[in-house]
């Protein structure tokens, strides 16, 4: 019952932090003017196409061919002029798309003798999220193969797995999360905002999805959980779950389909008595996601004062508790056979121990070693301290340096999760 009012204790808290940072974050419709001109064989020609101009300026919703041709079909074979009826019906066929308009100009051109009409008009469309200008990554569900797909209860536990490395990797606030765990879902949804009976509010989100930069494929290749006997000194035999895995993680470029981060996770799955096969999945998937995300965006100190350093990142990535070594950032190392940086030097100045976490930060205290009296945002990174010596992680990567990151991972590396650059 404590570890159920535990985790609903975190839940709420998560909830609470998301509802207060939805108002600043979240996508919103915005209202543009713009000013457009349209031809055509007599005025009410031209004004259609005035107006599908005025659209194609907004760009993300564009006129039918459908909306086009009821247009032609009402005003065709009549003496309808740029007057209120007109107006009514291409807002009522238009359904909103055109919020309202306003003739500056209108005459026939000379020598063509065709008509023109220059409008004003106001258009809905959809402002993205400022947090879409990071760096796009999805996680794919995971997929069961080899040995592990004749297990009844692999399945669920690699489902585990992949909402776990979702959470981790969205809670580190350094990524836009794209779904496509239950793309099927919001599908639906976008598919009802898009009826005819829909207010143009809902029906401009429509054509507004993004693509992934990054998309992040797993396998679960090995997974056997059994009920093994321990006899202790005692001589007493206890029974504990035994769940040895293994899995294997890339991460592809979506552009070119290059390879971008390989990694084959090994965990000989020895649990703790009081521990879970979904907690263990749990912590597998924060795991992976950890390895991900110190890859890309290794945790940084934004500041240090008296012994105590805040770092940038916080929320369920960061452990109470947890000890981390920092490094300073010295001269940039370049490979000499292919030329690229193999990231920047590191010396170990102190370890440090975090004492509280907010959901963007962390505060720590120096454990050990000292830090300089100012330290640049960026130039001291907290590098992870493993948590069990007998899990090993085989990885390779090919990843770039991100602005601001102070961090480039060379390519072709073979490292376990003990090895101190990670």
């Amino acid at each position: 019952m404590h570890q159920i009012l535990k985790h609903m204790r975190g839940f709420s808290a998560a909830l609470c932090i998301l509802i207060l940072c939805l108002p600043a974050a979240h996508a919103q419709i915005v209202y543009r003017e713009v000013v457009a001109t349209g031809n055509g064989g007599d005025p009410s020609a031209a004004m259609i196409d005035a107006i599908e101009n005025a659209i194609g300026q907004v760009g993300g919703m564009k006129m039918s061919s459908a909306t086009s041709m009821s247009m032609s079909e009402v005003t065709r074979g009549n003496s309808t002029t740029l007057e209120q009826d007109f107006k009514q019906n291409i807002e009522r066929l238009t359904r909103g798309v055109v919020k309202s308009y306003s003739v500056l100009e209108s005459g026939t051109s000379p020598g063509s003798g065709r008509s023109f009409v220059k409008i004003k008009a106001v258009i809905p469309t959809y402002k993205a999220s400022e947090q879409l200008k990071r760096l796009k990554l999805a996680v794919m569900p995971l997929t069961v193969v080899g040995s592990a797909s004749s297990k009844p209860d692999a399945a669920n536990f690699a489902e585990s797995v992949s909402a776990a490395l979702e959470a981790y990797l969205t809670q580190t606030r350094k990524f836009a999360m794209i779904d496509r765990r239950y793309s099927d879902s919001s599908n639906r949804e976008l598919a009802r905002v898009n009826s005819r009976n829909a207010p143009i509010e809902e029906t401009v989100k429509v054509g507004m999805r993004v693509g992934a930069d990054y998309i992040v494929l797993a396998a679960l290749k090995e997974f056997a959980a059994q009920q093994v006997q321990q006899q202790r000194v005692t001589g007493r035999v206890v029974s504990r779950l035994s769940a040895p895995v293994s899995i294997d993680v890339r991460v592809l470029d979506i552009a070119t389909g290059q390879i971008k981060f390989a990694q084959t996770y090994v965990n000989p799955g020895r649990l703790h008595s009081n521990m879970s096969l979904s907690q263990y999945a749990a912590d597998i998937g924060s795991d992976i996601g950890q390895v991900i995300n110190m890859a890309i965006y290794p945790i940084a100190v934004v500041s240090a004062n008296a012994g105590q350093v805040t770092l940038n990142q916080g929320g369920d990535t960061v452990q109470v508790g947890r000890v981390y070594r920092l490094v300073s950032l010295g001269q940039n190392l370049i490979d000499p056979y292919t030329k690229e940086s193999l990231g920047q030097e590191e010396k170990e100045v102190a370890r440090v121990e975090v004492t509280s976490v907010t959901d963007r930060t962390a505060t720590a205290k120096v454990v050990t070693g000292s830090l300089p009296a100012t330290v640049k945002p960026g130039s001291v990174l907290a590098r992870v301290l493993p948590d069990d010596p007998n899990m090993a992680l085989n990885v390779q990567v090919s990843l770039p340096t991100l602005p601001g990151t102070g961090n480039s991972v060379g390519a072709g590396k073979s490292k376990s999760k003990d090895d101190e650059d990670w």
